[in-house]
């Protein structure tokens, strides 16, 4: 049985973010939103347009709230 939570979607200022499980696909996340994914235990912020996702940053961050911080970074608002 698998026990994987679902994405989680969440809005803030009109920025949509998903945050991928185990299981989700870049896909199910709407053109134009943020999406974070878990690799390796380190954490990837991008932006999905498309079929395609880019990524915002170079480089994996430690945490969550480190790729989540990023992402309201990248649209201006205070972290």
């Amino acid at each position: 049985m698998d026990m994987t939570l679902p994405m989680k979607i969440t809005e803030f200022n009109g920025t949509r973010i998903c945050v991928l499980a185990d299981n989700d696909k870049l896909t199910q996340c709407p053109e134009g939103s943020y999406a974070v994914i878990e690799d390796s235990g380190f954490y990837v912020s991008l932006l999905v347009m498309g079929n395609e996702a880019w990524t915002i940053h170079p480089d994996p961050l430690p945490t969550l709230e480190d790729a989540l911080d990023l992402i309201a970074e990248r649209r201006g608002y205070f972290v």
